[in-house]
C-alpha cells in the first residue's frame, strides 16, 4: 500500500514500478495528485487505511465514504462556499470532528478560535496512533495541524472553555 506522496516518488524514481495504483488515498484527498505533483504533498490528508467508512460500506452495500474526509462522496452536494457574513466561532474539541470543523469554518472565511483542554491535537486520535498497527493515525493530526496554520485557526491548547469564559472573548 502507497499513500504517502514522497514513497510513490522514490518507487518510481528508482525504477522499482511505472505506475501506482490508489484508491483510498483519493477518498481522502481527491486532491491528492495536484498537491503531490505541485510539491504541496504536506497538504495532503493522507489514507490511514482504516477502512471503516470505504471498504466495510462497500461491503455493506452502501455509498464508500471516508473516515478522515467527512465531504467524501459528497463533494457535489456539500459545498464549502464563502460566507455571506464573516463571523467569530469557537470551537471547542480538537480531536478530528473538531479540527474538520474549524478548518472548514475558516476556509469560509470566518475567524476561528479553536480551543483544546488537552496540551495536543488529536483528541482519541492521539491514543490511536500509539495503538501499533494504528501509527498512521498520526497523519490526519499532521494533516490539520498544517490546515490549521495555513486557514490562520487560532489554537489555544490547555483551555478549558465555557459559556462565561468565551462570552468575555471579543
Amino acid at each position: 500500500r502507497t499513500n504517502i506522496a514522497e514513497t510513490a516518488e522514490e518507487i518510481l524514481a528508482a525504477g522499482h514500478a511505472d505506475l501506482i495504483s490508489m484508491a483510498r488515498p483519493f477518498l481522502a484527498d481527491p486532491e491528492w495528485v495536484d498537491k503531490a505533483g505541485s510539491g504541496r504533498a504536506d497538504q495532503i490528508n493522507t489514507c490511514i487505511a482504516c477502512n471503516q467508512a470505504c471498504l466495510d460500506h462497500t461491503f455493506a452495500h452502501k455509498r464508500a465514504t471516508c473516515l478522515v474526509n467527512p465531504r467524501a462522496g459528497n463533494e457535489t452536494s456539500l459545498i464549502l462556499s464563502p460566507a455571506r457574513r464573516v463571523k467569530h466561532i469557537a470551537v471547542i474539541g480538537a480531536g478530528p470532528a473538531g479540527l474538520s470543523c474549524a478548518v472548514s469554518l475558516a476556509r469560509r472565511g470566518h475567524r476561528v478560535d479553536l480551543f483544546e483542554a488537552q496540551d495536543h491535537l488529536g483528541g482519541q486520535f492521539a491514543l490511536a496512533q500509539r495503538i501499533p498497527g494504528k501509527e498512521e493515525f498520526s497523519e490526519t493530526i499532521r494533516y490539520f495541524t498544517r490546515q490549521l496554520e495555513l486557514t490562520g485557526v487560532s489554537v489555544h491548547l490547555s483551555t478549558t472553555v465555557d459559556a462565561n469564559s468565551l462570552a468575555q472573548q471579543d
